[in-house]
């Protein structure tokens, strides 16, 4: 018999995957244990090849909370560290709790009892297709990463979109060092930078969530963020009581790292969103940040002119480059906002660049790898703007630290 606690974090996970499908509810919108979390997230990451192994073995598609309970069974059997029969066991047990009837409760009994027998069923032999199901990625996707990079680097893209991403928190180093909160904080992940701790959430290792929860996060010693981040922020190179304007600042992250490096520095983070602004009340309240100013600004109506050093613009995106970590964009991009999108980020560069001062630099970036939304909105800007150069760009691909995918390109208006 299930235990109560692994029974109700797994309804736990079940409510979120049906909120999921049926509204298209953000799982991070959920409060979920680190193992519901895991499974509902895991679950998501893998839909199309739990379908598809669904499919394989019902006549017809039972409901979709009959589907959710059993795309939880097969992940745990395949993809996770739980016995077969713990597994088949509890989605029996979950499905009779959660009241989808007896026939629904053999339905699941079955289904997985004989995939733990026979295994996942074979994927097919068309590239595409093979591709698309055994990573979960809708077929003009995957069409669209073959075109660009090839069948290798689409491939290991596409395998890299399914894992579980590293977790990373940024280090207040005006406060402590990254060493010395490793210590406090029992984490046995590396450093990157002197600046970065990982966080490996394992059985012995204490879990995000348990941080967040610790006197360390509220005295602001560390907060989350990918050391992506700060490879972004670099190329910025602000220096000495520069103004800086971060456009497309919300939640806060790259704001929040830029004035911990930059103690005289004067920073402006705006969103056009007043909402998406809220929680960026983090950078006074619990970072005491005194040298950030946040206010609601479209950056699409830019009104500043030659009033800043630097600008960074972090635009909106497709978020390609960090699909295991939102796992849920990729089922619901459509191939017309990869046309959408550029127009909008080309809108934004063009209307803050007027805010560059001359001399100043202006850094474009996106966690997406395509071209549509990277080099050829870029390309156009200079193209139409003269008075601007390339200075520099990192591309940020497959990596040892499971950085975040980002591409970013610093701008220099010529005095």
């Amino acid at each position: 018999m299930l235990q109560d606690d692994g029974l109700k974090e797994r309804l736990s996970a079940l409510y979120a995957l049906i909120d999921w499908i049926k509204n298209g509810t953000m799982l991070r919108e959920h409060a979920l244990s680190p193992f519901a979390k895991e499974l509902a997230l895991g679950v998501c990451r893998r839909h199309l090849r739990l379908q598809h192994a669904i499919k394989k073995n019902v006549h017809r598609m039972p409901s979709v909370e009959v589907q959710c309970v059993l795309e939880m069974g097969i992940y745990q059997i395949f993809f996770m560290n739980v016995p077969s029969h713990a597994a088949v066991d509890s989605s029996a047990e979950l499905a009779r709790r959660a009241s989808l009837g007896e026939g629904s409760v053999k339905l699941v009994n079955g289904v997985l009892r004989g995939l733990e027998r026979e295994g996942l069923p074979t994927l097919p032999a068309q590239n595409v297709q093979r591709i698309s199901i055994e990573y979960s990625l809708p077929e003009w996707i995957v069409r669209r990463l073959l075109d660009c990079y090839g069948s290798a680097h689409a491939e290991e893209f596409a395998k890299e979109t399914v894992e579980r991403p590293s977790q990373w928190i940024r280090v207040n180093t005006c406060r402590i060092s990254a060493s010395e909160l490793k210590e406090k904080l029992m984490l046995s992940g590396r450093i990157y930078k002197d600046r970065y701790l990982e966080v490996i959430e394992g059985a012995n290792e204490p879990h995000l969530v348990e941080l967040l929860k610790s006197d360390f996060f509220e005295k602001g010693l560390f907060s989350v963020q990918n050391p992506a981040a700060y490879e972004v922020a670099r190329l910025l190179n602000v220096e000495e009581n520069m103004t800086v304007w971060d456009a497309c600042a919300a939640p806060g992250g790259k704001s929040a790292l830029l004035a911990e490096d930059n103690p005289t520095a004067k920073i402006l983070a705006s969103d056009v969103s007043e909402e998406r602004l809220r929680p960026m009340a983090d950078l006074t309240r619990r970072l005491k940040l005194s040298n950030v100013e946040v206010q609601t600004v479209d950056a699409t109506k830019c009104e500043f002119v030659d009033k800043f050093d630097r600008v960074l613009l972090d635009v909106p995106c497709s978020n390609l480059g960090v699909l295991s970590r939102r796992p849920e964009v990729k089922y619901r991009l459509t191939q017309n906002d990869l046309k959408e999108l550029p127009k909008l980020q080309f809108e934004i560069l063009e209307a803050s660049s007027a805010a560059v001062k001359k001399g100043g630099e202006l850094v474009y970036a996106t966690c997406s790898p395509d071209r549509a939304e990277t080099d050829k909105v870029v390309q156009k800007f200079l193209e139409k703007h003269p008075d601007f150069e390339k200075k520099e760009e990192i591309r940020i691909g497959q990596n040892a630290f499971g950085l975040d995918h980002f591409f970013a390109a610093s701008l220099r208006r010529k005095s």
